[in-house]
């Protein structure tokens, strides 16, 4: 597991979703996971699935570049 990359990825994820003004709670409903996991996924504590990712992205309006920038 890569501590550093899962948290630079978290980090990423929170700032894009705040600047489209997204809850957590909004973001997870649409991307269809649990509000818990995205909490997850911004603190660094949880390694995801390429198809989670694309479907965060997704939901964003993001590319999967940005979360990894």
């Amino acid at each position: 597991r890569n501590e550093k990359l899962l948290k630079k990825f978290g980090k990423n994820l929170q700032r894009i979703r705040k600047a489209k003004g997204m809850t957590q709670e909004y973001l997870a409903e649409e991307a269809k996971i649990s509000q818990i996991q995205v909490a997850r996924l911004e603190s660094g504590k949880l390694n995801t699935s390429i198809s989670t990712l694309v479907a965060i992205a997704k939901a964003l309006g993001a590319s999967t570049d940005e979360f990894f920038a």
